[in-house]
């Protein structure tokens, strides 16, 4: 099965990346005006019908959901998700060549 999803953390808002059924294989942080302001994760989904658990902090209460994985966009190779992080970052209003913005590989998760 060569299936990988991207899991969005940031302050408000995060995603399970540790389950069965799925295996992280690298993360990058998106920094803007140098602050994070979010992580991705690109994770090789090893078992579909796995739910992946979203946490949510919105005015001051808190959501849980579980979401199936069929619902999170997919990619047939590591290469395709790192190609729609790239458009995700050019889509924030710079290009790869920024100094506002940058997405940077975090070095512990690479495999």
């Amino acid at each position: 099965m060569g299936k990988y999803i991207i899991l969005t953390n940031k302050d408000t808002y995060q995603t399970t990346i540790e389950s069965k059924g799925l295996e992280p294989v690298e993360t990058y942080d998106f920094i803007f005006f140098e602050e994070i302001k979010a992580s991705y994760t690109i994770a090789k989904v090893t078992d579909d019908s796995i739910k992946i658990r979203l946490y949510e902090k919105y005015e001051g209460k808190e959501f849980v959901n579980e979401i199936r994985v069929k619902f999170f966009e997919s990619f047939e190779t590591v290469e395709d998700a790192r190609a729609e992080l790239d458009e995700m970052v050019a889509a924030s209003g710079s290009g790869p060549d920024s100094k506002y913005t940058k997405l940077v590989l975090r070095e512990s998760t690479a495999v």
